[in-house]
């Protein structure tokens, strides 16, 4: 009977490694420097279009409260805002852009006749969004959310610093 270990997913290359490894044995990635990362400087990366030096953890590194995490999912979760909170800035504009417009169609709905029509067809966005909604609550409760992380891959310490202010 084959014994079954604690294991653990790589955040950057998602190889299953026992639990008690210190780097990755894919891709070679020390999991302290992902448990160490920083959310504030990952955000600057993206921003700057560095996204090779940003790893989507599981985990909430120590510049993001999970206590406002979801308080923001919980309650301006369906427009995004804890995803604008974290850094998943795609996620965050498409989750604003069909709350706004479901408002915007509920409004005119009952303002012009035969709007109804309309609405069918916003149907599906605003029930994909409800669904990404209650998914990133549930995954924020039971710390399964990916959150943008910036690591430093070489040996070099300060590599993610120099990387925001080039």
């Amino acid at each position: 009977m084959r014994r079954m270990y604690k294991a653990k997913r790589c955040p950057r290359c998602g190889t299953k490694n026992a639990y008690s490894q210190f780097r990755c044995t894919e891709c070679g990635l020390i999991f302290s420097r992902v448990e160490n990362g920083s959310n504030k400087i990952a955000k600057n990366l993206i921003m700057a279009g560095k996204k090779d030096q940003v790893v989507n953890a599981p985990m909430f590194p120590k510049d993001v409260s999970k206590k406002t995490f979801m308080l923001l999912c919980g309650f301006l979760g369906f427009w995004g805002a804890h995803n604008f909170y974290v850094g998943r800035y795609a996620k965050a504009v498409f989750q604003l852009i069909v709350g706004l417009f479901s408002i915007i169609a509920t409004v005119l709905s009952s303002a012009i006749p035969n709007f109804d029509f309309f609405m069918s067809y916003l149907f599906l966005p605003v029930a994909i969004d409800a669904f990404m909604w209650m998914f990133d609550l549930v995954d924020g409760a039971i710390n399964k959310y990916k959150i943008p992380v910036a690591v430093d891959f070489t040996e070099g310490a300060d590599l993610v610093k120099n990387a925001v202010k080039k």
